[in-house]
């Protein structure tokens, strides 16, 4: 007997989009699309419910924005959920370190099928065809900051001999993420000795294991710049071996009806800002045609790198208003494209063969930067004594990822940049 449900977290209902003014104030369509991007991707996520009819849905917390979640959003999830009640499809919920159980407001009665989670690990029965089919495990976080490894109060229940899921909202340890709100290894996840994981709170869709299938959804909407591409849920069918094991099938399914996309141009040795111009809108238009159906507007931030004796130009406040303001008519497209910002990450055009051979401080700076950017040991070194009062710092070090490998090249090539042009003779 095959079990089918959704998996889905993250959902950040009523997101206000904060750093968006510029493009959206004057601009109604897109104003609304953010307004309504997150309860969108759950009318969707019901919607898919409704067609699919799976077993049940798995909600794995972060299903409001903040503690004082909106009236708005818990209506429109407990209308969402009364229509899976009249498809008799149960809902699991737990909370998370964005809407734990010390901020639940009372005032929304769930409809029966409804399981909320509480700060203590919780076993709920779903049958199928009047037999045992899955029994679901789940814990909310208590408080905002859920310091608890909470994977370690999972159990199998061994008189059940069913299919066995865990809810959870964690942070397993190896995943990005600067927010270590209850804490745990993936070996924590395996010695429960459940059969699968609906995991939440790490934003990208990722699967950490095949058996105990373990799996993070993803949010159901990008946030931010830094949360690229298609988003939504996973639809798992789990199906029984003849040993008694359980093997989950996973497809993700879009939901998200904004895409967001950092598009990275090499504009080198480019004279003249037509061409400028050309390669940023072709780019762009790129990048909406690569979406799926469903994707109402991409909001995408352009980054230009390389050499160019446009640099100065480009670096001009107006200059980039003014590229950004003719590139407007790609938001009538479908989907809609819109600039969220235009960074300039170039450099001035140089002779580095003659730099080099230079016997003053900015030859021997150019030698430096070349040194570093052939030797990756170095360049870490290097790195590592200048960051470190950032890292032994108290509080800064809770919340700063050490750059990576293309991290500490860009930063290089800056640094480069700006040495080249405090020092060079004018």
């Amino acid at each position: 007997m095959d079990i089918r449900y959704i998996h889905a977290a993250d959902l950040h209902l009523d997101t206000p989009f904060l750093g968006l003014s510029r493009v959206a104030t004057n601009d109604g369509r897109l104003s609304r699309l953010l307004q309504e991007a997150t309860f969108t991707a759950m009318e969707r996520l019901f919607r898919l419910c409704e067609t699919d009819k799976p077993d049940f849905l798995v909600l794995a917390g972060d299903i409001y924005n903040a503690e004082n979640h909106s009236v708005k959003a818990q209506l429109k999830l407990r209308d969402g959920c009364q229509r899976l009640d009249a498809l008799g499809i149960r809902v699991f919920l737990a909370h998370g370190n964005h809407d734990p159980l010390s901020s639940r407001l009372s005032a929304v009665q769930w409809p029966s099928n409804v399981t909320v989670f509480g700060p203590e690990v919780e076993q709920h029965l779903v049958e199928k065809d009047g037999a045992p089919s899955a029994l679901v495990h789940g814990i909310s976080h208590a408080g905002i900051r859920e310091g608890r490894n909470l994977a370690r109060m999972f159990r199998r229940n061994a008189s059940q001999k069913c299919f066995q899921l865990g809810v959870l909202h964690c942070a397993v340890e190896g995943r990005s993420s600067t927010e270590r709100y209850a804490p745990c290894s993936l070996n924590d996840l395996k010695e429960a000795g459940l059969d699968a994981w609906a995991l939440g709170h790490i934003h990208d869709h990722s699967t950490l294991l095949a058996s105990p299938f373990v799996a993070y959804s993803g949010n159901t909407q990008g946030l931010h710049v830094n949360e690229p591409g298609p988003r939504g849920c996973l639809r798992v069918t789990v199906t029984s071996s003849s040993d008694g094991n359980y093997e989950c099938h996973e497809e993700f399914v879009r939901l998200g009806p904004v895409q967001w996309a950092r598009v990275e141009m090499d504009i080198d040795g480019v004279e003249h800002l037509d061409e400028v111009e050309r390669r940023i809108s072709r780019s762009l238009e790129a990048e909406a045609d690569a979406t799926e159906p469903g994707c109402e507007a991409v909001l995408a931030r352009v980054v230009l790198r390389g050499r160019t004796d446009l640099d100065s130009i480009l670096r001009q406040d107006g200059s980039r208003d003014d590229l950004a303001d003719r590139l407007t008519h790609l938001q009538t497209g479908s989907p809609g494209i819109w600039l969220t910002d235009l960074r300039v990450e170039t450099a001035p055009c140089l002779d580095r063969a003659q730099y080099l051979e230079r016997k003053d401080l900015l030859g021997e700076t150019v030698r430096l930067a070349q040194h570093l950017a052939e030797d990756r040991v170095a360049l870490h070194g290097m790195a590592d004594v200048t960051l470190l009062p950032l890292y032994d710092h108290a509080q800064l070090r809770k919340i700063l990822d050490r750059p990576d490998d293309a991290r500490l090249q860009s930063l290089l090539r800056e640094a480069e940049r700006l040495c080249t042009d405090i020092l060079e003779v004018r």
